[in-house]
């Protein structure tokens, strides 16, 4: 029975990122479950795979046209940054604070939440910047 339940949170796991990377394919991210700090605790290694693909995929939609996804992109960069040990080193390879540091300044009156993110992003960015610099 306990071998039954960790093969159920294997699958689960793996079809959470797989529902992740299938909303960047998509290009289009929407808030919900697989955007918690329990997927990104859970999964942030995985976006080591095929060379951190997911990553540049998620950094490329920081360019979309649509609030909601540069919203969640935002935050998931600033889950990434925070999570996984490299995170900001390919966060910097990625020139992905300059983009963040832009969306933050934006006057857009419907990136409210936009600029809200971003800025809770470019924190994470930052203050992982601090932490480092004690090693």
């Amino acid at each position: 029975r306990d071998m039954a339940q960790q093969i159920s949170a294997q699958v689960q796991e793996m079809s959470n990122f797989d529902r992740y990377e299938r909303e960047l394919k998509e290009g289009q991210l929407r808030w919900g479950f697989i955007h918690s700090s329990k997927f990104w605790s859970e999964n942030v290694l995985k976006f080591e795979q095929n060379d951190f693909r997911a990553l540049k995929m998620l950094a490329s939609l920081l360019h979309s046209e649509d609030t909601t996804t540069l919203a969640v992109a935002c935050h998931d960069i600033g889950e990434f940054v925070s999570m996984h040990p490299l995170g900001k080193k390919m966060i910097s390879s990625l020139a992905v604070k300059e983009r963040v540091m832009e969306l933050m300044g934006s006057v857009s009156p419907t990136h409210r939440e936009v600029r809200r993110e971003a800025l809770l992003c470019c924190q994470k960015i930052m203050l992982n910047k601090w932490q480092d610099m004690d090693n």
